[in-house]
């Protein structure tokens, strides 16, 4: 005969049990997820990759067609492009097989969601109570893995469409100088003062890519003055105010609380001026003891915040990514818009991150 005691034990070790399956699904799926995001950059470079060589391809076509008489033998005319076609399909079968591996990640992931999910359900159905202190897969770990994954889609993005093919450029022009330095002297120094006006501008692209990724000001001037700077660019390159206001900043505050908060006031400004055609901004920043409160206001046209649901998902940086972002951070972000009465962003992030104050 089974007594009550053993028979509590038994369901007491299957709860234990589905609890520590429940746990390994779940880390199994992270680990996948972290796997899909690598597959999904490799995937965007590859895919990068394919047009730069593409636009390359286009343009030793059209080098040659323009200079027949001055580049390549015809013997050794078509080994080039031929050559380059060839990197082209390696490039396109490399991206269908990071396809498929994108698609089986992605069944995997679901699978174990789903297992999860079903072991959750037994779990809640026996003790609540229990099955809520399990972390869930919509934890906010996966939330800045995407947050990195689209960081890291813009900045690829970035560096395509303007350094790489700036950098192209460069390697044709500088082949066409290398041949003409003998034969037509005046039209390789035009090429040679060409090419020196493409650098400046591959110099300023990268800076602005730093820029975006940390500003150096940060940690060598502090919050304030950066964000300073940021609204005197934005003064200088639309046709907003930018009033920024402020008490003394604190010397010690932890870098990634500094970059957190520009990042929201940056991306705030970004959306006053695609979408609220304000004429004026004021951003306020109160160091205190233990928090940092910032409020960024606008005088545009305002929205209903119901609206934003649709668009967040299409935003590179929306509103859910910005909350997630402050919530690693224990704060809090508000948002508060009338239509044609403006709009107000409300944040707080505590200066202590864990328990014995700055480190």
């Amino acid at each position: 005969m089974y007594d009550n005691n053993s028979i509590k034990d038994n369901s007491k070790d299957d709860i234990e049990d589905r609890k520590t399956s429940c746990l390994l699904l779940r880390d199994l799926a992270v680990d996948l997820e972290e796997q899909l995001f690598s597959v999904k950059m490799q995937l965007k470079t590859q895919e990068n990759l394919v047009k730069e060589k593409d636009q390359e391809l286009k343009e030793r076509e059209r080098t040659k067609d323009n200079n027949k008489n001055l580049f390549y033998p015809k013997n050794n005319q078509n080994s080039d492009t031929n050559d380059l076609i060839t990197e082209i399909e390696k490039i396109r079968s490399k991206i269908i097989e990071l396809e498929n591996n994108q698609n089986m990640l992605n069944c995997k992931i679901k699978g174990l969601k789903s297992a999860a999910k079903f072991i959750d359900s037994i779990d809640k159905s026996s003790d609540s109570k229990e099955s809520e202190s399990i972390p869930k897969l919509t934890d906010k770990g996966l939330g800045i893995l995407e947050a990195q994954e689209i960081e890291r889609q813009r900045i690829a993005r970035d560096l395509h469409d303007t350094t790489v093919q700036n950098l192209t450029s460069l390697v044709h022009k500088a082949e066409l100088s290398i041949k003409l330095i003998d034969i037509d002297t005046i039209r390789s120094k035009l090429e040679l003062s060409n090419m020196s006006n493409t650098l400046k501008m591959v110099i300023n692209d990268m800076r602005g890519i730093i820029y975006n990724l940390k500003p150096m000001t940060l940690d060598d001037l502090g919050l304030t003055i950066t964000i300073q700077r940021y609204a005197n660019r934005i003064i200088n390159y639309n046709n907003i105010q930018v009033k920024v206001t402020s008490n003394e900043e604190p010397k010690e505050i932890l870098s990634v609380i500094k970059l957190t908060i520009f990042r929201i006031i940056q991306e705030a400004c970004n959306n006053i001026i695609k979408h609220a055609n304000a004429t004026f901004v004021t951003i306020d920043i109160n160091y205190l003891e233990s928090n940092i409160n910032v409020t960024i206001k606008d005088n545009g046209i305002g929205f209903y915040l119901d609206q934003i649901k649709s668009s967040e998902q299409s935003s590179s940086f929306g509103l859910s990514i910005m909350k997630e972002r402050i919530l690693l951070l224990s704060g809090s972000l508000d948002i508060k818009s009338e239509k044609n009465k403006g709009t107000a962003v409300f944040l707080t992030v505590p200066l202590t991150l864990y328990e014995g104050g700055i480190k």
